[in-house]
């Protein structure tokens, strides 16, 4: 992992003298390509999900080792001013173990993908990490600020591919067995696009995540950046170095048995990068120039090696409507789910509220009833002492209706849950009913009025009803 594929050297073809080379004046950016749409097994589109499932695991691990990789790194890029070659070396292998996964996820390709964080030359998705380049310090320090445009465009065109196109073209795949080359094209933008942001968010490259929308017919694949100037033809741009073991195709200083990916060369595998493909060498350049991945070490001729003719990605207007189309169902997925998290939050604060509310009132209502008990602990006491004088049992009955009715009016000025609402106004109704029971028992003037008052009213019929639903209310405001 410690090498990095070049990109391609564009031959002669700008205004200037014969021989003219591109190279990169800007930041150097990280760079995708994907092979042609092909034809794909209808098995594995139908249980694509369940094949990634080994891959998601282990990822989620490697991801964990990224995150402490990264934050190491960051020291490192804050005092250096570079990145590591520790955390270069693992956070791009990290990228294309991702990028592989993602698109055999994407359905750009059929191919399962390795359990490597190397660089695969015979996978038809590949990805070109320049090799360590300055960092400004002050973005090294603000790279998590900086990075929140890059994450909000991100998280927007993926939410919008991932809540209805995706499910789209895995219908589609699975019945044509292959993705319409617009959403082929669109998707494959998309991942660039987001493999671009985490390789900046991560400080393998300083230039800012762009691209959603492929690149400008013509344009050099990098960036605008690109200047001509005197220097001959074929050389790399400089911050791209070959990888150890690798080498260019013949006629550009590489071993010889290894074929030239350009067009109409023996080495050309078709169905990648043809010369009408939107992934073929921009306009302005003729084919065959050498496409910057040479063939590894160890591979000898027939051997499978993806090479795309061009780094550029030039988007048709079907797919860059279909990037809109991401952005749009994003956006309105994003007021969507903002709703619902919306009222998600209301919805807890409510049950928060009603929390509080809820362990208010039963202390108070334990406070309250607490009260009332001992003052009727106490009337049965004086009732007992009266020794049946009606004066003093009807003086008593008296009190008692008092320490309902105190009982009432704290139970009313208690606050309570909704849920516990009906069962505190039945308790308020009958603590009410039995204080006017009392009150009405200690207006008896003999002893035959209270008996026959006491009948009528069914006092002990109300105490127990009081009773019961206390208990109720008190089962009420648990369940609050």
């Amino acid at each position: 992992m410690s090498g990095y594929p070049s990109y391609p050297a564009y031959p002669a073809g700008t205004p200037g003298a014969p021989g003219a080379q591109l190279q990169l004046t800007g930041p150097d950016p990280v760079q995708v390509a994907a092979a042609e749409p092909a034809g794909q097994r209808r098995a594995t589109v139908a249980f694509r999900l369940i094949l990634v499932v080994p891959h998601m695991f282990l990822l989620f691990f490697l991801g964990i080792a990224a995150l402490v990789v990264a934050f190491l790194g960051w020291w490192g890029a804050l005092f250096t001013g570079r990145l590591p070659e520790f955390a270069v070396n693992y956070l791009s292998g990290f990228m294309r173990w991702v990028l592989r996964y993602q698109a055999y996820l994407y359905l750009l390709t059929d191919v399962y993908p390795p359990f490597t964080l190397d660089d695969v030359p015979e996978y038809p998705v590949r990805l070109a990490i320049p090799e360590r380049q300055r960092l400004t310090r002050a973005a090294v320090f603000f790279r998590f600020i900086l990075a929140i445009p890059g994450i909000i465009v991100s998280a927007v065109a993926t939410e919008g591919a991932s809540s209805l196109v995706l499910f789209v073209a895995w219908l589609i795949a699975l019945v044509n067995g292959h993705l319409p080359r617009p959403l082929h094209q669109a998707l494959t933008a998309l991942l660039r696009y987001q493999i671009r942001f985490y390789c900046y968010y991560w400080m393998l490259t300083p230039a800012y995540p762009w691209g959603l929308f492929g690149d400008a017919p013509g344009m050099p694949p990098a960036a605008a950046g690109y200047t001509a100037q005197d220097g001959g033809y074929g050389a790399p741009p400089p911050g791209y170095g070959t990888a150890p073991g690798y080498s260019a195709g013949p006629g550009f200083g590489g071993a010889p048995g290894y074929g030239n990916p350009g067009y109409g060369n023996p080495g050309y595998t078709p169905g990648y990068g043809t010369p009408a493909s939107v992934y073929g060498a921009p306009g302005g350049y003729g084919y065959g120039a050498p496409g910057g991945y040479g063939a590894p070490g160890g591979y000898g001729p027939g051997q499978t090696v993806f090479q795309p003719a061009s780094w550029q990605l030039v988007l048709s207007k079907g797919a860059r409507q279909l990037v809109v189309l991401f952005l749009v169902l994003g956006v309105l997925m994003g007021i969507l789910n903002g709703a619902s998290n919306a009222f998600s939050l209301s919805s807890a604060l409510q049950r928060a509220e009603n929390a509080s509310t809820a362990n208010n009132a039963i202390g108070a209502v334990n406070s309250s009833y607490t009260t009332l008990q001992t003052r009727m602990n106490r009337w049965h006491y004086t009732v007992s002492a009266c020794d049946q004088n009606l004066t003093c049992v009807t003086k008593a009955d008296a009190n008692a209706a008092a320490y309902f009715s105190a009982f009432a009016s704290q139970l009313s000025a208690t606050p309570m849950p909704s849920g516990a609402a009906a069962a505190a106004n039945q308790v308020y109704s009958d603590a009410t009913r039995v204080a006017q029971n009392y009150a009405q028992l200690s207006q008896a003037a003999n002893v035959a009025t209270y008996q026959d008052t006491f009948t009528r009213l069914g006092l002990q019929q109300s105490l127990n009803r009081f009773d019961q639903d206390f208990n109720a209310l008190g089962a009420a405001l648990d369940n609050s």
